[in-house]
């Protein structure tokens, strides 16, 4: 470097590399022939150099050139995201298909040119591969591949994920006669909605199940409670198969599939995906069939499955899918969750409407308040009961002209205590007495329930229960329960 100093030479870079790693490469632009002469001199008499010469691209400069050289002639557009959204570089397709400049594009937000997109849970954590999301940008219908860039050093880790390189496939535009799903029987052959997973808390670890298991060619069964997010995690099992790019899925639902849809599924190629939902709900001569082909490996495309009672299903279906299975967990297991999904469903929610999404929760007392009420509730019907909840409460803060959400916006719902096979992971977020409280309660509203109309008094209950009738009253009172 020294030679260089004397001889007033900028060098811009340098790396060391080559076949053998012997290489120096030094980058100085503007190196004029009479001055390389002079150098290379005296560069020669440098111990351990043993040859100078002159090239065109030091490597790190011919990869960049090669490669973008390359994805200039690609036709389909291919960019690549930071983990905070952002652009970092894209193709010249890519330019033209977002309508702006290829010098543009570097640094705007993808979310800008994909709206609809769930570009914040894609970049949150989960670090598998994504094929064949249907998206459309200017109007125009697209088929997005999503390949996660990950640290090396925490591959599987919550925050692993540096960012994404994106590929778009434009898709043929459909008449609007041919855009409706196309159906065999009771089967759709159209591609499910886009999912992207909430991986809080529990469902962490089913989702991580999801990405190794999905890209299997193996059956997958998905296991839940109502409206514990089967079908979402049944959809996303399909946008992470590598055959969701060919698009070819056949959809249906297990109270409606026929002998007939066996048959027909019979005769689809292995480049097929099959979805079907609550297939416990099947009868038995169609789950009878299923289990049969399956058995015999004449059923060749790769099936995914989801059940609510696994008891329901054929001795053989359970003995098939008793290893390639992901059992989600209720919500009411993951009650120090309950905020983080709350703030993350009222975002969907009012996005979906075209509303203001930033800020619906209040961070005060108030607004600690409703979601410690949230948490407390049993929600027999999980994500489903939820949603319904917070919509409700959406509903009515438009209704008042509100901007945030508060406790006068959820209407007090019945909270049944639903029997845990733990207590333990029942009680996850709560502390003792709020435990002690749920259960009394439960325990008076199943009381007021089988006395008779008419002796739904306190003193009936007090006789009942062994204490004294102003106790009773009490606690009637606090719970906001009605006796005769």
């Amino acid at each position: 470097m020294a030679v260089f100093t004397d001889f007033r030479v900028n060098v811009r870079s340098g790396e060391i590399g080559g076949d053998s790693g012997d290489k120096v490469y030094l980058s100085a632009p503007g190196l004029l022939a009479t001055q390389f002469q002079s150098i290379e001199k005296a560069l020669q008499g440098v111990a351990g150099v043993r040859r100078v010469r002159r090239i065109g691209l030091i490597p790190s400069e011919r990869r960049h050139f090669e490669l973008d050289t390359l994805l200039r002639h690609v036709s389909d557009p291919v960019l690549s995201v930071d983990g905070e959204g952002r652009i970092v570089a894209a193709n010249l397709a890519a330019a033209r298909a977002f309508g702006v400049s290829v010098e543009q594009v570097s640094g705007m937000q993808l979310q800008r040119f994909l709206p609809r997109l769930q570009l914040e849970e894609l970049l949150r954590g989960l670090t598998a591969p994504r094929y064949g999301f249907p998206v459309t940008v200017r109007g125009r219908p697209f088929t997005l591949d999503w390949s996660p860039i990950t640290l090396n050093d925490q591959p599987g880790a919550v925050a692993s994920l540096a960012g994404a390189v994106l590929t778009l496939q434009q898709q043929p535009d459909v008449s609007p006669e041919a855009a409706t799903d196309g159906r065999a029987g009771t089967l759709t052959q159209s591609p499910p909605p886009p999912q992207v997973l909430w991986d809080l808390d529990l469902r962490r670890d089913c989702c991580l199940q999801l990405q190794q298991l999905a890209p299997q060619n193996a059956p997958l069964m998905i296991l839940g409670e109502r409206g514990a997010g089967k079908t979402t995690f049944l959809h996303a099992a399909y946008y992470l198969s590598p055959l969701a790019e060919r698009g070819r899925v056949y959809r249906g639902n297990g109270g409606k599939l026929a002998p007939a849809d066996i048959a027909l599924l019979l005769q689809v190629d292995a480049e097929a995906v099959v979805l079907l939902d609550d297939v416990d709900c099947a009868s038995v001569d169609s789950q009878r069939l299923l289990a049969d082909a399956l058995l015999h490996r004449r059923f060749l495309p790769h099936i995914m499955l989801s059940a609510t009672h696994w008891d329901a299903l054929l001795p053989v279906l359970q003995q098939l899918f008793s290893t390639h299975q992901i059992r989600l967990p209720s919500l009411r297991g993951m009650r120090p969750a309950i905020p983080r999904f709350a703030r993350l469903m009222t975002d969907q929610i009012a996005y979906s409407r075209g509303e203001q999404r930033d800020d619906l929760w209040t961070e005060d007392e108030a607004g600690h308040a409703v979601f410690r009420v949230l948490q407390t509730r049993d929600w027999p019907t999980n994500f489903t009961g939820l949603q319904a909840q917070l919509s409700g409460a959406l509903a009515h803060l438009r209704a008042r002209s509100g901007t945030q959400l508060c406790a006068q916006d959820f209407p007090a719902l019945p909270d049944r205590v639903s029997p845990p096979a733990r207590w333990t992971d029942w009680g996850r977020g709560l502390t003792l007495a709020e435990q002690m409280e749920k259960v009394e309660r439960g325990i008076l509203e199943e009381l007021l329930e089988t006395l008779p109309k008419g002796q739904r008094s306190s003193r009936t209950l007090a006789r009942r229960l062994g204490i004294s009738h102003t106790a009773v009253a009490n606690k009637l009172r606090k719970y906001g329960l009605t006796a005769d």
